[in-house]
């Protein structure tokens, strides 16, 4: 604490100005936000608004295509986007698709936890699928199934309240179970969670999978019944 008073001191927070007799405190520049804290100011200047159309999911998740896709905005009440790949936000353009559907359960789940949770960080979302469906391809940034637009990540909530990457050390598993436990209310058909986490669901739609430590995948019943 002794060092960060004397930083302080030396940092000059106003500067004179003026001759003699004449003093005025000139205020120090404000610091520059955080990007979180930027996305949320970019969020109440920009209007919300979601176009969406029918969609079909063809195929399966892990081969399959996207036909009228819908685009999650970059973000919206009570969520964020980022790119799971490097943590840069928002999550570009090309990876925020989906079907109708699960368009419309993410913005709802989004509704709801700012109702519910104002004070937690807000849900992180991840990939989705690609404008058409279709692999995203690499080994790093690719994913075996969000090919049809039916699938989608979200970061599991930070215990300090921090937005960002998450782990079985820094997450707060009453909030993430919160989040489970909804997704499977608003008719998930796949919850998959991290082996390392304390989280539990329905039998058949919540279960362990590896390399999921730091990210809960959603999948959402294709509307037409024509994906998986």
């Amino acid at each position: 604490m002794a060092v960060l008073g004397i930083a302080a001191a030396l940092v000059p927070v106003a500067a004179w100005r003026g001759g003699p007799g004449a003093l005025a405190l000139e205020p120090a520049p404000a610091p520059i936000p955080p990007a979180a804290a930027r996305i949320a100011a970019q969020a109440a200047t920009v209007p919300f608004h979601v176009t969406y159309r029918r969609s079909v999911a063809s195929g399966l998740p892990q081969a399959g295509r996207l036909v009228g896709g819908v685009q999650l905005p970059p973000v919206g009440p009570g969520y964020y986007t980022y790119d799971p790949s490097s943590s840069a936000l928002p999550n570009a353009a090309g990876r925020r698709w989906g079907t109708d559907t699960l368009v419309r359960q993410l913005v709802a789940l989004g509704a709801w936890w700012e109702e519910t949770h104002p004070d937690a960080p807000r849900i992180g979302v991840g990939d989705m699928s690609r404008r058409d469906g279709g692999s995203f391809g690499g080994a790093i940034t690719g994913h075996v199934s969000h090919q049809n637009g039916l699938d989608a990540d979200l970061r599991l909530p930070r215990r300090d309240g921090v937005e960002g990457p998450s782990d079985p050390g820094t997450y707060d598993r009453k909030l993430t179970q919160a989040l489970v436990t909804r997704l499977v209310d608003q008719g998930a058909s796949l919850v998959l969670v991290g082996p390392s986490l304390d989280l539990h669901g329905p039998r058949g739609i919540v279960g362990p999978w590896p390399h999921h430590d730091d990210h809960i995948h959603v999948r959402f019943p294709d509307p037409d019944g024509t994906g998986n």
